[in-house]
C-alpha cells in the first residue's frame, strides 16, 4: 500500500482533482489520521451543502415532503427562539447580579483553599497586535490600571509583529514607560517572521510573549500554580472586578488547572460609531455567547479569556499552524486530560471594538472576513476526530460522539438556518407544479409558516429590549436619532442573518473542504474614536 502511493506521487507530478480534494495537505504522517483529518475537513461543508441542495430539489421533485418538513422545521426554531429567549433573560440576571458583587472581598473571604490563598495568585496577561495604533492599545492599559485586583500581582507581557515595523514596535514601549511602574511587570518583545512550523497567526505572538515571560516568571521564582494566563486581544478592556473574579473562582476550585475561565464578550467599545449591519451582529455574538454560558456544559473558550499557566505549559501552549487559538486550545487542553477539562463562565463582561472601518463599503466587507474566521475554528474538528478514533483515546464514548453531534449541528445551523427559514417556505409554491398548488396544504402553507414566524418575533423584541441593558450609555455627540435607530435594528435581523450568517460560514466550511486552507490569520482593522464610554448599563 505505502509503496503504491510511492509509486503515485512519483509518476504523477499533477494529481487528479479528486486526488486534490480528498488529500490536498497532510497534517499528519500517519495515513490513518490524514483519513480521518480529511473526512473531518469534508463533513461540516458537506453535510451543509447536502442539507441546501436536498432543500431545493425536494422542493422540485418532492413539494409534499418539502411543505411537511419547513412547517416542522419552522416548529422547531420557534421552540428553539422561545428557549433561547429564556436563557438570554436568564444570562442577562446573572450578569447583571455578578457585577454588583466585591469579588476581592470574597476572595478574602475564602482564605487559603486548596493549598492556595488568592493574593499569592499572578496574573499574567498576554496582549500580542500587530500594527494596532496607540488609540487602540492604550485603552487596554488603562482598563488594566483600573482593575480592583491589587496590581503588584499582575503581570503584563506585549509583543509586536516585527513585520508591522519601527513604528508599531514603538508603541509598546510608550505603554511601559508610561505604565509600567503600575504593575509587577511589564514585558515587550518583536515577534519575528517565518518561524520554523508556524503560521502567521495570533498564536504564534502569543507564544512569544508567553516565553518572554516565562523567564521573568523564573527570576522571580514564581510558580505555575500560581498564575492565571489571560490571552487577550489588544482592544478588550476588562470589567474591573474580572481578575478578583477568575482568582476567586480560580482558588475556590480543587481542580483549577483543569478549567479554563471565559467572561462575556461584548463590542461595546465602538457600538455607537458604527452601523447597523455590525451593530446587530455585534449584538447577536454578545447574546449567543450570554446563551453559550448558560449552558456550561457546552462551553467553549472564545476570544479574551484565562487559564492556568500549569495547562498551558501541559499542552506545549498555544498551536502555531492554527487560525483560532482561542478555542482550539479549549480543545487541546480537552484532548490533553482525556475529556477532563471544562470552561467555567464568568458572567462578567469584557469589552471589544466593533468591526468599523473608514468606509461602510469596508466596514461590512471587513465584518464578513471576521464572521468567516470565527466560522474557520471548525479547523479544530478534524483534529478531534484523530484524537476520538484514537484507540488509546481514554475520553468516554458517550462524550466524544455529544460533542460530534453539537459541533456538526452548530456549524450545520449556522450555515443553512437563515437559508431555510426566508426561502423554503414559499420555494414549493414556487417550483412545486400545478399538481401541489391545488392541495389544501399548499394554500396553507404560507399561512402557517407566517404564523410561526409572527410568534417567532418575541424573540426579536426580547434582544432589541435587552440590547439596551448591555451597550454603553449613547455618547453625547450624538442625538436622539441615534436612539430610535437602535430600536427599529433588532427588526433587520432576519435580513442581516440572510447576508452576513449563511454566506461567512459557507465561505469557511467549502474552503476546508475542498482544501483551500487559510494561510494567515486576517487581522481585523480596528477604529475606536476617543469619546467612548464603554461601562456595561446595568
Amino acid at each position: 500500500m505505502d509503496g503504491g502511493k510511492k509509486i503515485f506521487v512519483t509518476i504523477s507530478p499533477y494529481p487528479s482533482l479528486i486526488f486534490m480534494v480528498l488529500f490536498p495537505r497532510k497534517k499528519t504522517d500517519n495515513y490513518r489520521d490524514h483519513l480521518i483529518q480529511r473526512l473531518g475537513e469534508i463533513l461540516p461543508g458537506a453535510l451543509c451543502w447536502g442539507v441546501l441542495i436536498v432543500g431545493i430539489s425536494s422542493s422540485f421533485f418532492a413539494p409534499v415532503a418539502a411543505a411537511i418538513f419547513i412547517i416542522f422545521y419552522d416548529l422547531f426554531w420557534l421552540t428553539r427562539v422561545l428557549v433561547l429567549s429564556i436563557l438570554t433573560i436568564i444570562a442577562y440576571r446573572k450578569l447583571s447580579k455578578n457585577q454588583k458583587i466585591n469579588w476581592t472581598v470574597k476572595c478574602e473571604d475564602l482564605g487559603r483553599r486548596y493549598g492556595l490563598r488568592w493574593n499569592e495568585v499572578y496574573h499574567l496577561i498576554v496582549i500580542p497586535y500587530v500594527n494596532e495604533g496607540f488609540e487602540i492599545l492604550e485603552p487596554t492599559l488603562k482598563s488594566l490600571k483600573k482593575s480592583h485586583y491589587p496590581k503588584n500581582r499582575m503581570i503584563i507581557s506585549m509583543s509586536c509583529e516585527k513585520r508591522a515595523g519601527k513604528e508599531a514596535w514603538k508603541n509598546q514601549e510608550v505603554l511601559k514607560e508610561k505604565y509600567g511602574k503600575n504593575f509587577a511587570g511589564f514585558l515587550t518583545a518583536v515577534h519575528p517572521d517565518n518561524l520554523p512550523n508556524e503560521m502567521k497567526a495570533k498564536s504564534g505572538n502569543a507564544n512569544w510573549a508567553l516565553k518572554n515571560a516565562l523567564r521573568f516568571l523564573a527570576e522571580k521564582n514564581i510558580k505555575p500554580l500560581s498564575v492565571v494566563v489571560s490571552n487577550f486581544d489588544c482592544d478588550t478592556r476588562a470589567h474591573p472586578e474580572y481578575f478578583a473574579s477568575v482568582t476567586y473562582h480560580y482558588i475556590d476550585n480543587p481542580d483549577r488547572t483543569r478549567c479554563s475561565y471565559q467572561p462575556l464578550p461584548m463590542f461595546n467599545n465602538n457600538i455607537w460609531d458604527t452601523n447597523i449591519v455590525v451593530r446587530i451582529v455585534s449584538l447577536g455574538t454578545s447574546f449567543w455567547h450570554m446563551i453559550e454560558s448558560v449552558r456550561h456544559e457546552r462551553l467553549v473558550t472564545f476570544s479574551s479569556h484565562s487559564m492556568s499557566l500549569v495547562a498551558l505549559l501541559d499542552v506545549g501552549m498555544w498551536q502555531n499552524d492554527i487560525i483560532s487559538e482561542d478555542s482550539a486550545i479549549f480543545w487541546q487542553c480537552y484532548s490533553k486530560y482525556d475529556g477532563d477539562y471544562r470552561t467555567i463562565p464568568l458572567f462578567l463582561p469584557v469589552s471589544m471594538d466593533a468591526t468599523l472601518a473608514d468606509t461602510t463599503g469596508k466596514t461590512m466587507l471587513n465584518q464578513y472576513k471576521q464572521l468567516r474566521r470565527w466560522a474557520y475554528g471548525i479547523e479544530s474538528f478534524p483534529r478531534l476526530l484523530r484524537v476520538f478514533f484514537n484507540k488509546k483515546s481514554k475520553i468516554p464514548r458517550l462524550s466524544r460522539w455529544s460533542i460530534v453531534g453539537t459541533m456538526l449541528e452548530g456549524r450545520i445551523s449556522w450555515g443553512t438556518t437563515s437559508f431555510m427559514l426566508l426561502f423554503m417556505g414559499w420555494l414549493p409554491l414556487m417550483v412545486g407544479g400545478i399538481k401541489f398548488n391545488e392541495m389544501v396544504l399548499a394554500h396553507n402553507l404560507p399561512l402557517i409558516t407566517q404564523s410561526l414566524m409572527r410568534m417567532a418575533m418575541v424573540g426579536i423584541i426580547c434582544s432589541g429590549i435587552l440590547s439596551f441593558f448591555i451597550v454603553p450609555r449613547r455618547p453625547k455627540h450624538y442625538g436622539w436619532l441615534k436612539n430610535i435607530s437602535f430600536s427599529v435594528q433588532s427588526f433587520f435581523i432576519p435580513l442581516v442573518a440572510l447576508l452576513m450568517s449563511a454566506p461567512p460560514a459557507m465561505d469557511a466550511m467549502t474552503r476546508l473542504m475542498i482544501g483551500k486552507y487559510f494561510g494567515s490569520f486576517w487581522v481585523s482593522e480596528k477604529k475606536v474614536k476617543p469619546q467612548e464610554n464603554v461601562k456595561c448599563k446595568v
